[in-house]
């Protein structure tokens, strides 16, 4: 049987996740910021599927507003080991791109739904993905990755940087409530899809947005804690196109490395990753996960 999720069915579809989606482990604060906590939760397009009184399966779509209102998102999708090959993962498929093309979207794609995504696409070590996907009209449309930085492996203290850039009238700081509008303001006029994002960092205690300035005026900024909270997970950041080629994105990244280093791990994060050669040579990061893009067109 398929229907709407509920609440109480959290501790069992944790439990189905987390035994099915071994390359991404859910707790219980990151399913309800995955789910419940989105503003783009549908409860038409969250679905269970119900067997015998457990959870055999889940979907759930969003539209991808930040980015494109005439999209879909198949955001998380899961079938229990025990319920394979028995029809489930397409009857939720296709249910949830039932809701989705009625709410307007002209296309679907898989995982990526910003600003409060888990993954940039399907791992590809889910090997069995691309058949399913492939069976059900989705066309592979590129590839994004992750990047993990070891918060171990160096010091990311940024008093030297902070100290050269301050020579040259650029200062460094922890953003505070009386920034925010400037912020704002800045992500509105480069880059608006990251809004929900920057505006999460913002309302975090303590605020994990750094910023830099020059002449009072906000010029770039770096956070984390902006999605999938207390994971180490980095982003989003930047320097408006003026100010760039000047070493402000270094000093910026390293105040987010340092901070999400005190909160004791031992690795970060950065997803999405398109500047991998940036992130390698100024943090030592390294590429950890690939994820295949997919979409349909409906």
């Amino acid at each position: 049987m398929i229907r709407p999720l509920r609440r109480e069915d959290a501790g069992p579809l944790l439990d189905m996740w987390n035994a099915t989606a071994r390359f991404d482990p859910l707790n219980r604060e990151l399913l309800d910021e995955k789910v419940w906590e989105d503003p783009e939760f549908d409860e038409e397009a969250a679905l269970v599927c119900e067997s015998d009184g457990q959870v055999a399966g889940f979907v759930m779509a969003v539209p991808c507003r930040a980015h494109d209102a005439s999209r879909g998102v198949i955001k998380l999708l899961a079938v229990a080991a025990g319920h394979r090959r028995q029809g489930i993962g397409s009857r939720l498929l296709e249910s949830a791109e039932t809701v989705m093309a009625e709410r307007g979207a002209r296309s679907i794609r898989v995982f990526e739904s910003p600003p409060n995504y888990l993954t940039p696409g399907v791992d590809c070590r889910y090997s069995s993905a691309p058949h399913f996907l492939e069976k059900h009209g989705y066309s592979r449309i590129g590839q994004a990755c992750n990047m993990t930085v070891d918060l171990e492996s160096r010091s990311f203290d940024t008093a030297a940087e902070q100290a050269e850039l301050a020579g040259r009238g650029i200062e460094i700081r922890r953003a505070g409530k009386a920034d925010r509008d400037a912020v704002m303001a800045l992500v509105e006029e480069h880059w608006p899809p990251w809004r929900q994002e920057v505006a999460n960092s913002l309302c975090n205690r303590p605020c994990t947005l750094h910023l830099a300035l020059k002449g009072g005026e906000v010029i770039a900024f770096s956070a984390f804690d902006a999605n999938n909270r207390d994971t180490g997970w980095f982003g989003p950041m930047g320097t408006a196109p003026a100010a760039r080629k000047q070493g402000i994105g270094h000093g910026l990244l390293f105040r987010c490395l340092e901070d999400i280093a005190a909160q004791g791990h031992r690795y970060a994060t950065i997803p999405w990753v398109d500047p991998v050669d940036f992130y390698s040579q100024c943090a030592g990061a390294a590429v950890s996960r690939i994820f295949s893009r997919y979409e349909k067109v409906l």
